[in-house]
């Protein structure tokens, strides 16, 4: 039983986010895809990159920035979408305040001042027990250098704009893990918790000692939490002719404002 997997990472992130705990997972599980969120600068510009290309039908797993991008793959194509695996997420759209910060760091940004993920920003990224853990900390300074500054500028465009997406979480009819993490200081706990309490059936899990990036903090314990739900609400179909979701096998959007 192989799952294609469709991977959404967060902000100056890429595909090593996911690495560790994918090498935890037991082997032919899934097939992961991998794409980059910086063809765009508005979620739905971004969906659409990702929709356009394959698989045609998949798990959805997503990341912070990736989840803003899945809560709109779920209003463009919902029946592509089979399961859905969320980490350190929102559906809120940013308040304010945070907007006003986001659009400080855009203008710096833009005029030449973007240096990546630094040293003095790493403990608003992960939990303090991870900075001195460079396999962790090289991986992020390295994933930021490769998004770079037009990326970064994209993504933070995207993440501005994004629309508020509670909305739409009542009509999500496919199996829905979330993920979080209890020290997390960019998505703090009580909007991660939202999420799965609004998601009918949905299954949530508070990482102790997790900051932002769960997967890679704790790749072996995210492993086995996205294993163990992939293998429960996924069946062969007869004849090995494919997969089926245990609930319907794809996501219904039913709210007529959100599709």
């Amino acid at each position: 039983m192989t799952i294609p997997a469709l991977f959404l990472p967060g902000q100056l992130t890429d595909e090593r986010l996911w690495q560790p705990m994918l090498a935890a997972m037991p082997p032919g599980l899934i097939a992961p895809h991998f794409t980059e969120l910086t063809r765009g600068d508005s979620v739905a510009a971004l969906a659409r990159h990702v929709l356009s290309g394959p698989p045609e039908q998949f798990a959805l797993v997503a990341l912070s920035l990736g989840g803003y991008v899945a809560f709109e793959i779920l209003r463009q194509s919902p029946h592509r979408v089979k399961a859905l695996i969320l980490f350190n997420t929102s559906a809120r759209a940013d308040d304010e305040a945070k907007m006003q910060e986001r659009e400080k760091i855009k203008r710096a940004a833009a005029i030449g001042q973007f240096v990546g993920v630094t040293n003095r920003l790493m403990p608003t990224i992960v939990h303090p027990r991870q900075l001195g853990n460079r396999g962790v900390t090289d991986t992020i300074m390295q994933m930021a250098a490769h998004i770079g500054q037009g990326g970064f500028l994209s993504q933070q465009h995207a993440i501005m704009s994004r629309p508020d997406s509670r909305d739409l979480l009542p009509h999500i009819r496919v199996p829905t893990l979330v993920i979080g993490g209890d020290s997390d200081q960019r998505t703090p706990p009580e909007l991660q918790r939202e999420i799965a309490d609004a998601v009918p059936g949905a299954e949530f899990h508070l990482l102790p000692d997790v900051g932002h990036l769960a997967s890679l903090e704790e790749p072996v314990v995210c492993a086995g939490l996205v294993a163990e739900f992939l293998t429960k609400n996924f069946l062969p179909l007869e004849g090995g002719g494919g997969l089926r979701s245990r609930s319907e096998g794809v996501a219904e959007v039913v709210n007529e404002k959100t599709i």
